[in-house]
């Protein structure tokens, strides 16, 4: 796979993991909850959406 398509897929799951991180962060800074968890629930979300993402274009073949 060419190297500038592979940058393309990445920065794509990249954006699309922050957008559900600072979603999620709002989210949850408006449950009564401790920061603590709301920093570990973002960051773990982020994290997700761009594993998630990437798998998903491993099976699409897009």
């Amino acid at each position: 796979m060419p190297r500038k398509k592979t940058k393309a897929k990445v920065l794509r799951n990249l954006v699309t993991a922050t957008i559900n991180g600072l979603i999620t962060l709002v989210i949850l800074l408006i449950a009564p909850l401790g920061l603590a968890a709301v920093i570990t629930n973002t960051i773990l979300v982020t994290i997700a959406s761009f594993f998630s993402g990437s798998l998903t274009e491993t099976f699409v073949k897009s």
